[in-house]
């Protein structure tokens, strides 16, 4: 049973995006059973599309120039300018009932060094299909970068 306040999808909003969307949906559960061993109860899962909107939202009313402030409000950071948003946000309760998230980005062969950068110094948990993470560490070298990249 979903929570309340959890937003439930069907379909496909961008068909050609169905294969990464496939793999974020294996993402999801991965980390979730992670959670979900460490004690952690009621999952809310939140899209990068409903992070954006809210944050435009607050943009366009409060400025660029609040831009910290409402990364701040929620859970981010400015990075380059800029606030990233991850592909996939799961809040939850830890055991001791306080309130805990995650924010997990799938990286692909398409990232770059300035893109993946971004995600590292955003703080978000990495994650990779078989095979690319070696590629993946190496833009990270260039940019003297250190993150651990998971694989699905």
């Amino acid at each position: 049973m979903a929570r309340r306040d959890q937003t439930i999808y069907s379909g496909f909003v961008k068909p050609r995006e169905a294969n990464h969307d496939a793999h974020l949906y294996k993402l999801y559960h991965q980390e979730l059973t992670r959670i979900l061993k460490q004690g952690g109860r009621d999952p809310r899962v939140i899209l990068d599309f409903e992070l954006k909107r809210e944050i435009n939202r607050h943009i366009a009313k409060l400025g660029r120039d609040a831009r910290p402030e409402i990364a701040r409000a929620h859970g981010l950071r400015v990075v380059g300018g800029r606030i990233p948003v991850p592909d996939v946000r799961i809040e939850y309760q830890k055991p001791n009932g306080e309130m805990a998230r995650v924010d997990l980005e799938l990286v692909t062969e398409h990232y770059r060094g300035r893109s993946l950068a971004d995600k590292v110094k955003a703080g978000f948990s990495l994650y990779t299909a078989r095979g690319e993470g070696d590629r993946l560490r190496r833009v990270l070298d260039r940019q003297e970068l250190t993150a651990e990249i998971f694989s699905l």
